[in-house]
């Protein structure tokens, strides 16, 4: 573990916030990529990262903070500690999500163009935080005799070798962007790429909750009902939106996104 990276003077630098700007700083740079080839205009790209890091940041604490409210009543001050610790991604997902919609609709980008966007970039952004959590010693895996379990310092109260379930969640973030990112010119639906994340990650957590460990015991079977239910929920708008909608004309501008002046 790693939780503390240096110091600048009487600030802490932690693993965890390094990770998650490195975050996301790598899907910029892929998300500018995309713009550049296909709409012309990248600079929106740089509105869409302030909106998700400020709604991600504060809606990750804020779901943490309701759902550890004991923690917080008698010491209200604690709820803006700014250690990285107390996260919870469903939270900054969300709230980082509906900022960034409210930037695009803002900006005049159409709605799906900004979904498709977060679809195909916001996992490279997850792989790099689970680097973060990993260094932190939070999101550990249960007990286990592989040999590539990780032991954790005797001070962080983690007893034995552990899945080291954050490795697992990288790697299987990697392959989810690699795929979307493969194949993000060729669907013939808008939307398509976003449903697709929602669907390839419900199966991630799905999958990396059967070696997770959590306080309570039946916080990682919510995890997985969660997740199941996210990939029902794509799947059948997947099926409906190819049903229901015509195909977009291949490598056309969409109609409506703001172009170099």
């Amino acid at each position: 573990m790693y939780r503390e990276l240096f110091h600048i003077g009487s600030v802490t630098i932690y693993s965890y916030g390094v990770f998650l700007a490195l975050g996301f700083i790598v899907a910029t740079f892929f998300a500018r990529r995309w713009y550049v080839e296909r709409y012309r205009n990248p600079d929106v790209i740089l509105d869409f990262v302030l909106a998700a890091v400020v709604g991600g940041i504060v809606g990750a604490r804020v779901f943490y903070v309701i759902g550890h409210w004991s923690d917080f009543s008698g010491e209200p001050g604690k709820i803006f500690a700014l250690n990285m610790e107390g996260l919870v991604f469903y939270g900054g997902l969300i709230l980082g999500l509906a900022l960034t919609i409210l930037v695009g609709y803002i900006r005049k980008v159409r709605f799906w163009d900004t979904m498709d966007l977060a679809g195909v970039c916001v996992p490279v952004a997850l792989a790099m935080g689970r680097l973060g959590c990993l260094l932190n010693g939070c999101c550990y895996g249960k007990p286990t005799s592989l040999p590539w379990g990780i032991t954790y310092p005797a001070s962080s109260g983690i007893v034995g070798a552990r899945h080291p379930t954050q490795i697992y969640e990288l790697v299987l973030d990697l392959v989810l962007f690699g795929l979307l990112w493969w194949k993000k010119d060729d669907f013939e639906r808008e939307g398509t790429a976003f449903w697709l994340f929602v669907m390839g990650y419900g199966l991630i957590r799905f999958t990396v909750e059967f070696f997770r460990e959590h306080a309570q015991a039946s916080a990682g079977l919510g995890f997985q009902v969660g997740s199941l239910a996210m990939v029902a929920v794509a799947a059948v708008v997947l099926l409906l939106r190819y049903r229901l909608l015509p195909a977009r004309a291949s490598g056309a501008l969409e109609p409506g996104f703001p172009e170099l002046e």
